[in-house]
């Protein structure tokens, strides 16, 4: 069984939020899946990453986390995930994933794709440098609407509310155990490691949703320990990913700068003084006096008679 994702960077073993919960779902269990680093998702049924493709038999390959998750526990592996669960924590499972779906998924993708300095700045530089061009353009612009779309027309926010909400709701969940539900990886734990690393990690010139995740310190904690124990990097991706640090800081630095010089111009031109209100109204009533006296005097409602004097 192959697991393609989308190459690592910014110490993670991949970017992108799908991937990094298939990946993590499969190394809690120690499924021997082999990890394939890939750019290309058009060989994905759904034009996406990441996919699983079982080499053996001719079965289609997987994309949905549920039926991956469903693949792993009848792999056969010793450790089984979501095996020690009672029904009633599965339910609770199923609830919590629901939950994350339509509260913290939403803002994650407009983190990436909506919010417009983070999507230049990081993003779309990203994928595009990891792409070939003229593939790059289609699949970026393809996976901008499509977060469009499922954002739905929300305001920012009201995104970030619900966000905010869903991450206090983790943090008091989570507590002081070192995995949701007790000291056990589930399912749910790779679920919220996908939503959670990237935010994490992924240095961002908009960062309100960082700064709200790094005030919750069990969850950072919780982040740090997956990575430890089952996704650390190898040396030559540690050093690939280290030369590129210097580049994604100048861009952040930049991306930020601009920020600031924009925000100024904008105060300042509101700390222009409008003109005054009185002299318009009088200018505009002038105006419009003038106007309705010519006009009533070309349309005859008011006439002009000259008199000539006659001279004795």
């Amino acid at each position: 069984m192959e697991l393609h994702i989308w190459p690592s960077d910014f110490g993670l073993p991949t970017i992108d939020v799908s991937s990094l919960q298939f990946l993590a779902c499969s190394k809690m269990c120690a499924s021997p899946v082999r990890v394939v680093q890939s750019a290309r998702p058009w060989r994905s049924p759904n034009g996406e990453l990441p996919m699983v493709a079982q080499i053996d038999g001719n079965a289609k390959p997987v994309t949905d986390f549920e039926k991956f998750v469903d693949i792993l526990k009848k792999c056969g592996q010793d450790v089984v995930i979501d095996a020690d669960l009672t029904t009633i924590e599965r339910a609770q499972l199923d609830a919590f994933s629901c939950y994350l779906h339509h509260n913290l998924y939403p803002a994650v993708l407009h983190t990436f794709w909506a919010d417009d300095l983070n999507y230049n700045t990081v993003t779309q530089y990203w994928y595009a440098s990891h792409l070939h061009f003229p593939y790059n353009l289609y699949y970026l612009e393809k996976r901008k609407k499509k977060a469009l779309r499922m954002l739905g027309g929300k305001n920012d926010t009201e995104i970030l509310k619900d966000a905010f909400m869903a991450l206090n709701t983790l943090s008091t969940k989570l507590g002081d155990n070192k995995f949701f539900c007790g000291n056990k990886p589930t399912s749910l734990d790779a679920l919220v490691f996908g939503y959670l690393a990237p935010l994490l990690r992924v240095p961002l010139p908009n960062d309100r949703l960082q700064v709200q995740l790094s005030a919750c310190p069990n969850l950072v904690r919780f982040v740090e320990t997956v990575s430890s124990i089952y996704l650390p990097l190898s040396e030559d991706e540690l050093k690939r990913q280290q030369s590129n640090r210097k580049m994604w800081q100048s861009r952040i630095s930049k991306a930020k700068a601009d920020k600031e010089a924009a925000k100024t111009t904008e105060e300042a031109a509101e700390a222009i003084p409008d003109e005054p209100p009185m002299r318009d109204a009088i200018l505009f009533t002038i105006g419009a006096l003038v106007l309705s006296v010519a006009f009533a005097i070309h349309t005859g409602l008011i006439q002009v008679s000259v008199e000539e004097e006659i001279a004795e």
